[in-house]
């Protein structure tokens, strides 16, 4: 996977989840053996966690919205620069920025880490 192959799945994965609210697209990009290190624990369904998850997530932000800033891709490993965003008044506000690490085999994630360097809310 190339750096545009990879920045064009996490777009359409995020428009997915964030614009039409689309939780069911876990179950097709998730692996099986999904692991999210946020969650991390043991024994834990990380796919159904990540779904309660942004169920609660969309609830609380009704406008919240992630943009893929830049993705540059490695073997099966995709970094990823994005930006959380709430629309409020008409105008866009930035929430949150981060890097997320994807591993992406066989047109599925398999991992993922974020780390966050700018938050105004948690």
């Amino acid at each position: 996977m190339n750096d545009n192959e990879a920045k064009l799945y996490l777009e359409e994965y995020f428009l997915e989840l964030f614009e039409k609210r689309n939780i069911s697209i876990l179950d097709d990009c998730l692996a099986e053996n999904y692991w999210d290190d946020d969650i991390g624990e043991v024994g834990i369904n990380h796919i159904e966690n990540s779904k309660v998850f942004l169920e609660n997530l969309f609830k609380k932000n009704p406008t919240i919205r992630v943009n893929v800033e830049k993705v540059i891709a490695k073997d099966d490993v995709a970094t990823s620069y994005l930006e959380w965003y709430e629309m409020h008044k008409g105008e866009k506000r930035v929430i949150r920025k981060g890097i997320a690490i994807f591993v992406i085999r066989n047109g599925k994630i398999e991992k993922r880490h974020t780390y966050t360097y700018f938050a105004i809310w948690m």
